[in-house]
């Protein structure tokens, strides 16, 4: 029993952290960045909205991730667009500025 109870107390330890890293049921990176940028909740960004993300602004990057050309970035887009490099800045090096 007294390990039953040591058991409990350490999952319930580790829970806000497993929940800030998106593995026990938190929003994670991506989803955290999505409903961010989505303000008005409709589950899709739209060209206005896409502001709030690096990169994906820009016309010709937010036509590319819009598969189905509907005008909006969906969960599912957005996610692809997360897993390339677009939305990263370029690396500068300190001797360059």
């Amino acid at each position: 029993m007294k390990n039953y109870y040591s058991l409990l107390i350490i999952i319930l330890l580790l829970m806000p952290i497993t929940s800030v890293h998106g593995l026990g049921g938190g929003k994670g990176y991506v989803n955290g960045k999505f409903w961010g940028a989505d303000l008005n909740r409709n589950e899709r960004i739209d060209p206005d909205e896409a502001k709030a993300v690096y990169n994906l602004s820009d016309e010709e990057i937010f036509e590319r991730y819009d598969k189905n050309e509907d005008g909006y970035i969906n969960f599912f887009e957005f996610s692809e667009f997360m897993q390339q490099s677009p939305w990263t800045k370029p690396f500068t090096h300190p001797s360059e500025f």
